[in-house]
């Protein structure tokens, strides 16, 4: 009996070991900037990724994850497509942007520097704390930036998507 009982002991200890690695999938979860906002008013930390239609880093970024999310398990991207978010330059030499709807604006109070797509923020507390801009396909790195400023592509350092994902998820 007592070694019945520390078989069946032995076998719960390895299915909750087993169960304890247990990867969930990457996932990108497509969110709207009113729920944006409360996530930034619930002081949530979290990465969002800010694309736009017709935009040929966007889709080149997608494709890279498309082809490489499986090696990548326990993650989640938030992403915001921000194509009707009536973005303009402040004027015509500005590298800041203004804009005409709410959802704009939403992306705007939270990232005043806000100018290319994609951009990746690292949301800690409900604040915007790291950049990733663009997205080079030679060798799948974006441009690291702080949000208090526009950013300078040539002084910029650079670091592989998915190791920038994991470093702040």
């Amino acid at each position: 009996m007592k070694k019945i009982f520390t078989l069946l002991c032995a076998f719960v200890l390895c299915l909750s070991l087993v169960g304890c690695g247990a990867k969930t999938p990457f996932e990108i979860k497509e969110i709207s900037a009113t729920k944006l906002q409360k996530k930034l008013d619930n002081k949530e930390s979290f990465v969002v990724i800010i694309e736009r239609e017709n935009c040929p880093f966007c889709e080149a970024l997608q494709e890279y994850i498309d082809k490489t999310k499986d090696e990548h398990p326990n993650l989640i991207l938030y992403k915001i497509d921000s194509t009707d978010y009536g973005f303009n330059k402040v004027s015509a030499d500005s590298k800041q942007l203004k804009s005409s709807t709410e959802d704009g604006k939403i992306i705007l109070d939270m990232a005043p520097y806000f100018l290319y797509t994609p951009t990746l923020y690292v949301i800690q507390n409900g604040k915007a704390k790291h950049a990733g801009i663009g997205y080079n396909e030679n060798d799948n790195s974006i441009s690291l930036w702080d949000v208090d400023s526009t950013i300078d592509f040539d002084n910029a350092d650079t670091q592989e998507f998915w190791e920038f994902l994991e470093t702040y998820e």
